[in-house]
């Protein structure tokens, strides 16, 4: 089991794996789902919002030629996280998260998973 110490004031860092409060339509309530931070370091910084994509356990979902899947041992997790269920990560799902709705850090993607991603955001929008 792969786990590293969360420093409680650093930075949310590109390629980590949050939580975030996703309000119902009536904004009343919500449910916590996780998702994977893709803006950089920097940006993550100045705003007051990040960049993610979305995680999901329905496995068959989505475009399977994009999906990425996802596992506990793809995970560098903070202490005292709990394993990560079966999961696929969705790299055309991208939207913007207010800092104020993430409500845990899990951990950081794996280098070999990451580099995955980003080969998916390439073919997605056709970058060389």
């Amino acid at each position: 089991m792969s786990q590293m110490k969360l420093k409680p004031h650093g930075g949310l860092k590109q390629w980590e794996i949050i939580m975030v409060e996703f309000p119902f339509v009536d904004l009343v309530r919500g449910k916590l789902r996780p998702a994977l931070i893709i803006s950089n370091d920097a940006l993550n910084k100045m705003g007051n919002s990040v960049m993610v994509v979305q995680i999901t356990s329905n496995l068959s979902s989505g475009f399977r030629e994009y999906n990425i899947p996802l596992s506990d041992s793809d995970v560098i997790r903070y202490k005292g996280t709990l394993p990560m269920y079966q999961s696929i990560i969705k790299p055309y799902i991208l939207f913007t998260v207010d800092k104020r709705l993430i409500r845990r850090r899990i951990g950081l993607l794996k280098p070999e998973k990451t580099e995955e991603v980003k080969e998916s955001i390439k073919r997605i929008f056709s970058i060389d």
